[in-house]
């Protein structure tokens, strides 16, 4: 039965064509951003010269987030994804303009991003458009592997990919996979907007963006998996962040081997667990396989936190610990994805996928900045144990409360 979902999806040439578009952008993103990452630890060897980079990919969803919503409905979404893919690829390509300028690469993240608010919400909400709703969570899977596996390539892999291809190599590849992205989308079908933008003035575009709002305050079953999605991005955020302190203080390591160590192994558990994942959501309530997710991250990072104060073994255990938490992660993130999705109406999907990445941005910049300046106080550990304990207050909250809340509307 699971073959044949895969199979049925791959047989979808819609399907294919934006996941495509998925995979190239992803790998992109991940293999840049480890670029951007190295070079700033590198130089600074702070924590918080990490977290910038994450802060001015969050300035453009502050900024621009209460509107892409609105124009990614005003507009067709396969014209959005090409002209994005076009425009990152060209922003990844004037890395060779301002290499040589330490500061200009906080840019490149920031313009890249400023993209990704049309893009991304265009690849989410046309998603439903193109596949059964029956396959719906198979898809959203396969979208999360990809995921994994471009952060497995990207960011695990990084720095030997860039040590065989060197820089150069790697952006000129990486500015020509968003050209073929874009190429990717132009395949998909035309489609239209209800209300076109052009027939819009701004106070609507601000209008509808306080429509997505509310329709999220109004609809539990969309709220409660847009907080368990905002507080997950919160979570990844601050492991990404503390990930170089960790390599390098806790586990002794060099900043090159974070990706064989703890990023490869987190992706490919994420991986094997994604490839079960639909026949479990066909067997058995969504609700236990996100609570066993919190409980599962909880119990890895508590593990990570105290890692540090094995005397040997610890290269072995940080990797199996890591290949829980990419577990924990998916068992969170899929059957909370494919939820939002099914319970939001189609030519709606745009606001409420630009209202997510606006309350990410807003939920993360403060706890990023804080949670950064806390690693290079009290070190990666001490996080580590504050974010377990987290988890774990959120696993009994859905242990107890949650056929009474998250069941009401939400379908778990």
């Amino acid at each position: 039965m699971q073959n044949q979902t895969f199979k049925s999806l791959l047989k979808n040439p819609n399907f294919v064509r934006l996941w495509t578009s998925q995979l190239l952008s992803q790998l992109t993103v991940n293999l840049v951003n480890f670029l951007m990452l190295t070079r700033i630890f590198a130089a600074t060897g702070s924590t918080i010269a990490v977290a910038l980079i994450w802060i001015s990919w969050s300035l453009p969803a502050l900024i621009f987030g209460p509107f892409s919503g609105a124009l990614v409905d005003s507009f067709s979404r396969r014209l959005m994804m090409i002209v994005t893919n076009l425009l990152q690829s060209a922003v990844i390509a004037s890395y060779f303009l301002i290499k040589d300028h330490f500061f200009a690469l906080y840019l490149i993240v920031f313009a890249y991003s400023l993209f990704d608010q049309l893009y991304i919400p265009s690849q989410q909400a046309s998603l439903p458009a193109l596949v059964d709703k029956k396959l719906l969570s198979a898809a959203n899977g396969i979208f999360l592997l990809t995921q994994q596996g471009s952060f497995l390539l990207g960011m695990g892999l990084g720095g030997i990919l860039l040590s065989l291809l060197g820089v150069d190599f790697t952006i000129i590849l990486s500015s020509l996979a968003l050209f073929i992205a874009a190429v990717s989308v132009y395949f998909l079908p035309h489609d239209s907007p209800l209300v076109s933008a052009w027939d819009k003035s701004l106070g609507q575009f601000w209008h509808e963006f306080h429509q997505g709002l509310n329709f999220v305050k109004n609809h539990r079953s969309v709220l409660l998996p847009l907080i368990l999605l905002v507080g997950l991005q919160i979570f990844i955020s601050i492991i990404a962040i503390s990930l170089p302190s960790y390599t390098k203080n806790s586990l002794g390591l060099d900043l090159k081997h974070a990706g064989i160590t703890l990023l490869v192994p987190g992706a490919l558990g994420a991986l094997l667990f994604t490839r079960s994942l639909p026949k479990q959501l066909l067997q058995q309530r969504k609700k236990p396989i996100v609570q066993n997710g919190f409980l599962l991250g909880s119990i890895s990072l508590i593990s990570l936190a105290l890692l540090p104060f094995l005397p040997r073994g610890k290269l072995i255990i940080s990797v199996l610990i890591s290949m829980g938490l990419g577990v924990s992660l998916t068992a969170i993130m899929v059957p909370t994805q494919t939820l939002l999705q099914e319970k939001t109406p189609p030519w709606f999907r745009g606001r409420i996928y630009s209202s997510l990445g606006f309350l990410m941005t807003v939920a993360t910049s403060l706890p990023l900045i804080l949670a950064a300046a806390l690693t290079d106080i009290l070190g990666t550990s001490a996080i580590m144990i504050i974010m377990s304990l987290i988890l774990f207050a959120t696993y009994l909250f859905i242990n107890k409360r949650g056929d009474h809340v998250l069941a009401n509307g939400f379908g778990l």
